[in-house]
């Protein structure tokens, strides 16, 4: 191995390792993932965030027309109210979960630019994304259905929520075991289910870390969203939501990649 001469005290050290991006290419500390989260939305935030809304503007136009269409059931029908609630609800719980796929998407398309260094614009993030939405929507959908389907149709059949509380466990357990399911999906251009697979053997052995990395990311979400929209008033009510969904993909997807180069120390980001 090539090594260097160092002043500080003298002596010999291997080189560091290239930092083309946003990390260095090397397996990470959890202070460098969370951090190099920070620094790919410092430097790319506009770009992805512009990307975010531009991708939910269909969305949005979608849940409108569902609304407008639910509107005119509930004028015209005696139970419209209930199929105003029945129709709108789901359409809202599915626009929502179409808005966190579409932030993993970009956040995954983003990986490769940000951790070579290289410019991207939000139209071509969005290009880059949006075949593989549907794949991470199916992979997020699919772990969310893995983790909570079991006490959601425990509760849905009459079980009190106490009975339920022993199902938390396994499903904490499965939700972080499949954490990583929406990146492999638009990373490696897998399918929903073997995104699944993916994200259990790379998670696998390192259970505990990656729960102590997801957490905080999703902490330090929910302190950035809070602190934007108290300095930012009405744009940062905009600003904060779009904060939510993207800082902690950012966080999964240098995860996903620091998992890779642990157990695939061969393969390169590019």
């Amino acid at each position: 191995m090539a090594q260097h001469w160092t002043h500080r005290g003298g002596g010999w050290l291997p080189p560091q390792s290239p930092r083309p991006g946003v990390i260095p290419l090397r397996p990470l500390g959890p202070r460098e993932i969370l951090g190099g989260a920070l620094t790919t939305l410092g430097r790319y935030g506009g770009r992805l965030i512009g990307a975010l809304l531009l991708g939910q503007l269909a969305g949005l136009l979608v849940l409108a027309a569902v609304a407008g269409a639910a509107t005119l059931a509930s004028l015209t029908r005696t139970a419209g109210s209930r199929a105003f609630v029945y129709t709108l609800v789901p359409a809202t719980a599915l626009f929502l979960l179409f808005a966190w796929a579409l932030a993993t998407a970009l956040a995954t398309a983003l990986l490769r630019p940000a951790v070579l260094g290289r410019p991207v614009t939000a139209l071509g993030l969005l290009r880059a994304a949006a075949p593989r939405i549907p794949a991470v929507f199916g992979a997020r959908l699919l772990a969310l259905m893995a983790a909570a389907g079991p006490a959601a149709a425990a509760l849905a059949v009459g079980l009190p929520p106490l009975a339920v509380l022993p199902l938390a466990p396994v499903a904490l357990w499965l939700g972080v075991l499949f954490a990583l399911a929406p990146t492999a999906a638009g990373y490696e251009v897998l399918g929903p289910v073997a995104a699944l697979r993916r994200s259990a053997r790379l998670v696998r052995g390192a259970w505990w870390r990656t729960l102590g990395i997801t957490v905080p990311a999703g902490a330090l979400a929910l302190g950035a969203a809070y602190a934007v929209q108290s300095w930012f008033g009405v744009l940062g009510s905009l600003l904060a939501p779009a904060l939510l969904l993207t800082l902690p993909q950012l966080g999964a997807g240098l995860l996903y990649m620091d998992r890779l180069l642990r157990r695939e120390p061969g393969v390169t980001p590019g």
